[in-house]
């Protein structure tokens, strides 16, 4: 064999080992690179589900604290319509209760002023039917309480006694208007 073509066998072989280990260095490089490529994806992708999960969380806790928010308003403006609705009732009683005693009261006076004429047995019968209306008043303020102003309204009834003296009646339904008041203002 001739040096020429020993020399151009060498040259070939040299470069076709050159162009393998130059492919192989560069498949290896490749590889690298890809599976770099591939670790930064998922990094990346991690971190915007971590982002993505941390901000769904934010949402859905700002969400129940919205909601708690409104259900304590809801509950808030449900239990001050329910106090209203305890004070138009308790001042309907009280007011009834009050227009009664009114009447059982000028029912006595009209009674204990016609003693010894012709009127006073009607007059009795008028004043002791309004005390009657003013005990079946006195039943529903029970009811409706609180305990002061059926304390108050108790006291009004006993003032309306036949042999009650003039200004106790005067006294109990001052105090049994001072203490209704309070009771259907009170917060």
């Amino acid at each position: 064999m001739d040096t020429q073509i020993a020399t151009t066998l060498i040259a070939a072989a040299a470069a076709v080992l050159g162009g393998a280990v130059t492919g192989g260095l560069t498949w290896v490089a490749a590889r690298r690179q890809a599976d770099a490529a591939w670790a930064a994806g998922l990094r990346q992708a991690d971190a915007a589900w971590a982002a993505g999960k941390s901000q769904a969380d934010a949402a859905w806790a700002a969400g129940l604290r919205q909601a708690d928010a409104q259900l304590a308003v809801t509950q808030q403006t449900l239990n001050e319509q329910a106090r209203a609705v305890e004070r138009g009732v308790r001042r309907t009683a009280y007011v009834a209760f009050l227009g009664r005693a009114e009447t059982a009261h000028q029912a006595r006076t009209a009674h204990q002023s016609a003693l010894g004429s012709s009127t006073a047995t009607a007059l009795r019968q008028e004043y002791l039917d309004a005390v009657d209306a003013v005990s079946e008043a006195l039943n529903v303020v029970r009811l409706e309480g609180p305990d002061t102003v059926v304390s108050a309204a108790e006291d009004l009834n006993d003032a309306l006694a036949q042999t009650a003296p003039a200004p106790q009646y005067a006294t109990a339904r001052s105090t049994f208007i001072t203490s209704a008041r309070a009771a259907v203002t009170a917060p």
